[in-house]
């Protein structure tokens, strides 16, 4: 069902902080940045008195999600050339698999071999039970009698040349995401803004490392004209590897933050390694970059890249990139070209300041902290519009997205429409209600402080009429900065004056012993996630809502699943 906002104009202080790399800002119009090379410090500290806004209320719509289409079966010729493999027995075409657990019939099992597994060990003849029709690999079992083309060596490698194959015979337009938050919900907002163009295919679930962009670009379908990967990295090295090759026509840098410090010995060698889709930028590209975080804009960029003006750029018809689609005729003459600078990769800024090409001049909560409302401006035309799912970090997104989106063709009234049929990611903020009514804010999928702390927000936002408790796991990787990130992150967790604080995990536990924090009543600490379930649900009631949040590793999931599980007779005094 559609639900609508009235029309309305209201005056009110805007308090949103949205954290990127090194800094917290508010957003009005005319609000400026501010910056900090105290990533902890800035991270945490309190806003200053927000300006007024105006704002015009718009309607807020049931989501219409983006879905990739069927990929295409690979034949046996065109395998055996994408891995430079010879054929040993021919096989019926088929699509490409990497894992036995979810291989589907008609599917190739492609044996990828890692540092502690060899999927060569799982082909088995009741492979082939499955519907196996091949596989590509080194050697296969005795009696296997299906399709074998058979490449030496590492078969990772021959993977990403068969991703990089795939991606030679693509003629469409491919973006490339990366940053430390948000490239999943970005990722999936763009391809939703980008439908306006014709049909989009992205990165399925989390593919972002090498195995995940070689099969993203493995299962491109033929007919499409827009490819939307988000590129993940733990090391330096990893983003250019990844760039070289799905080779983006549009490179997006979102931020920079304290994630994967372990392997970093600061947040400026971070920034350098997301720099790194931006290296091999070649003329005729677009770099699309976040205007307020300042160690984004401290990258170094390619020689040659323009500043992006439409006056001072021409355009090159790309039909078979951007066509023009039947039944939508507001998509602007633009949707016909792509438009690049004459000679040189172009550069496109969004974010809050005032010379970025795409502008967020204001992000607020609405509909009980429920939703985000956000008036984006580029060339002195705004629009505003509705995202139904919490979080007003998702107001960046937007802006990104929006800056994507316009260079290529969609007039930014469009995508005001796109965005607001958007709603979360599973297991990033997404909220669900369960059948005992208690609402959860499921975001289990990853943690760092600059997303921990935007969960917090969001909780804060919300309406409440129980309690407000968070459930927290420990946030990895972050190398010489874990102590003193988690002892940040619950100071800041309990300055929002949460009713429950749960904690999951040793490193919030030395947090909490640090800060004296123990003994407190309302604090909680297991283990692990399956230890703090009976502590936690003997507390809730139906009215309450809950954030849990935490490291992949830390499987906090298993949190949200109990909870959900609670009958919906579940009623219980605090």
């Amino acid at each position: 069902m559609n639900a609508s906002v009235a029309t309305t104009i209201h005056s009110f202080p805007h308090p949103l902080l949205l954290p990127t790399t090194t800094e917290l800002h508010l957003f009005g119009r005319n609000s400026r940045p501010s910056t900090s090379t105290k990533l902890l410090s800035i991270l945490f500290h309190p806003p200053p008195p927000p300006p007024q806004v105006l704002l015009v209320s718009t309607k807020l719509k049931t989501q219409i999600p983006p879905s990739n289409p069927p990929p295409p079966p690979w034949t046996v010729s065109e395998i055996s050339d994408a891995v430079n493999g010879r054929i040993i027995k021919w096989g019926p075409p088929g699509t490409i698999s990497t894992d036995t657990r979810t291989l589907q019939p008609g599917q190739w099992f492609f044996a990828i071999t890692g540092e502690r597994f060899d999927a060569h060990d799982f082909i088995a003849p009741d492979l082939s039970s499955k519907g196996c029709v091949g596989v590509i690999g080194n050697w296969v079992c005795n009696n296997w009698d299906k399709g074998f083309v058979q490449v030496e060596g590492n078969t990772v490698i021959w993977l990403e040349k068969m991703g990089s194959y795939a991606r030679n015979r693509f003629h469409g337009c491919l973006i490339g995401v990366t940053g430390s938050v948000g490239k999943t919900t970005t990722r999936t907002m763009m391809a939703l803004a980008l439908e306006r163009l014709g049909p989009v295919h992205q990165s399925c679930g989390n593919w972002n490392n090498r195995i995940g962009v070689a099969l993203s670009l493995i299962g491109i379908p033929r007919n499409t004209e827009m490819v939307v990967l988000e590129l993940g990295m733990s090391e330096k090295g990893e983003i250019l590897e990844l760039a070289r090759t799905c080779r983006p026509s549009v490179r997006v840098i979102l931020n920079v933050g304290a994630s994967h410090l372990e392997n970093f010995g600061s947040l400026e060698e971070v920034s350098m390694a997301k720099g790194e889709i931006l290296r091999e930028a070649k003329p005729g590209d677009v770099c699309v970059l976040n205007a307020d975080d300042p160690l984004v804009m401290s990258l170094p960029i390619p020689a040659g890249v323009q500043r992006f003006s439409e006056n001072s750029a021409r355009a090159e018809p790309l039909k078979s990139i951007l066509p023009r689609q039947p039944g939508h005729p507001e998509i602007s003459l633009f949707s016909e070209f792509s438009v690049r600078a004459e000679s040189n990769p172009a550069r496109v800024l969004f974010g809050q300041r005032t010379d970025s090409n795409v502008r967020l001049v204001l992000a607020e909560s609405t509909n009980g902290g429920l939703g985000v409302q956000v008036v984006l401006e580029r060339n002195n035309e705004t629009v505003e519009f509705v995202i139904s799912s919490p979080g007003l970090h998702l107001a960046m997104s937007a802006c990104a997205v929006a800056a994507v989106a316009t260079v290529l063709g969609v007039p930014l009234p469009q995508v005001g429409k796109r965005l607001a049929r958007f709603h979360s990611v599973h297991m990033r903020l997404e909220l669900e209600v369960a059948a005992s009514g208690i609402q959860v804010i499921n975001d289990v999928y990853n943690a760092n402080p600059v997303s921990t702390k935007a969960a917090f927000d969001t909780l804060k936002g919300i309406i409440c009429k129980g309690k407000r408790v968070a459930i927290l796991g420990d946030m990895l990787e972050l190398g010489p900065t874990e102590i003193e990130s988690h002892e940040m992150t619950l100071r800041y967790c309990c300055s929002a004056g949460f009713d429950i604080v749960a904690l999951v995990g040793k490193r919030f536990l030395a947090a909490a012993e640090n800060l004296d924090l123990v003994k407190e009543r309302h604090v909680l600490h297991a283990d692990n996630s399956e230890t703090i379930v009976p502590e936690i649900v003997k507390r809730l009631n139906h009215n309450d809502v809950v954030l849990v949040k935490g490291s992949r590793a830390m499987q906090m999931e298993k949190v949200v699943d109990a909870i959900k599980s609670l009958p919906s007779n579940f009623m219980l005094p605090f």
